[in-house]
């Protein structure tokens, strides 16, 4: 083991995390609340059989855990995400109830 090897050993990683200006999302800002929600739609769609925790998908999204706990729970209300019975999120078999970012119109 070199000396740089022993140096580094010691070292603990740390998750990298999305980070934005300060102020730029709030719980107000519902374009980029709608943006994360697509967002972690899309992951969850691109890996069937994904189960997630919400510290877990906090920390595989990169998104603060409000921040993500508040998403998770209206795509659950919502029938995009449901919960198993290891109380992880996982994509819903069954149709949503309507879809996130998108306008309803009147047939």
């Amino acid at each position: 083991m070199s000396r740089q090897d022993d140096l580094l050993s010691g070292i603990k990683a740390k998750p990298v995390r999305m980070s934005l200006p300060s102020g730029l999302l709030n719980q107000r800002d519902h374009e980029q609340r709608n943006a994360l929600a697509r967002r972690i739609l899309a992951e969850f769609h691109d890996m069937p059989g994904l189960a997630l925790s919400q510290k877990q998908a906090g920390r595989f999204l990169g998104i603060d855990d409000d921040a993500c706990l508040r998403i998770l729970n209206v795509l659950t209300r919502e029938g995009r995400l449901r919960r198993n019975a290891r109380m992880q999120y996982v994509h819903s078999e069954t149709p949503p109830r309507r879809y996130l970012g998108a306008r309803e119109t009147a047939n």
